[in-house]
């Protein structure tokens, strides 16, 4: 209701959620509250402890393997026709650069609705779990018919005539 009063609901949320171990979150907080966000988001910052306990283990989604693990959401929204820091193409620049520190810190960062543009990408993403996530696709998917514009899996030829 904040976004529709103010004329952002209809306007692009390019939102990224990370997942980020306990052991982790201090470096991460460090450099990017202290280095890559140096101006305002336009949308608020969540950030919140998750217990693994409480989690699902048995579905594909994949979360930091510590029992502790942080939630953390830049929500930020995109003025339309505005050059700056609340411009579409510089919160997306912002956060790339906080995925980029991620990777090169070597981080064990989780995304949440990650966006690869490979097989690879995607195994290193699902880590130990990539065996059973490529064991359900084959069971319950087994042409690669569904989500084709994630690139997890290439699409299977039919053997049928």
């Amino acid at each position: 209701m904040k976004l529709r009063a103010q004329g952002l609901w209809d306007v692009h949320h390019p939102w990224l959620n990370l997942l980020i171990p306990r052991s982790e979150i201090h470096y991460f907080a460090e450099e990017v509250f202290g280095n890559i966000l140096k101006d305002t988001s336009n949308g608020p910052i969540l950030i919140y402890p998750v217990n693994q306990t409480r989690w699902n283990s048995k579905t594909s989604f994949v979360t930091p393997e510590e029992d502790v693990f942080y939630q953390v959401a830049f929500l930020t929204s995109a003025i339309p026709f505005s050059t700056g820091e609340n411009s579409l193409e510089y919160i997306l620049n912002q956060n790339k650069r906080i995925l980029d520190f991620c990777t090169n810190a070597q981080l064990h960062v989780k995304q949440y609705l990650a966006h690869y543009s490979t097989q690879e990408e995607w195994q290193t993403h699902f880590g130990s779990k990539w065996g059973a996530f490529e064991e359900r696709k084959r069971a319950y998917d087994p042409l690669a018919l569904l989500a084709p514009g994630h690139r997890i899996f290439q699409k299977a030829m039919s053997t049928s005539i």
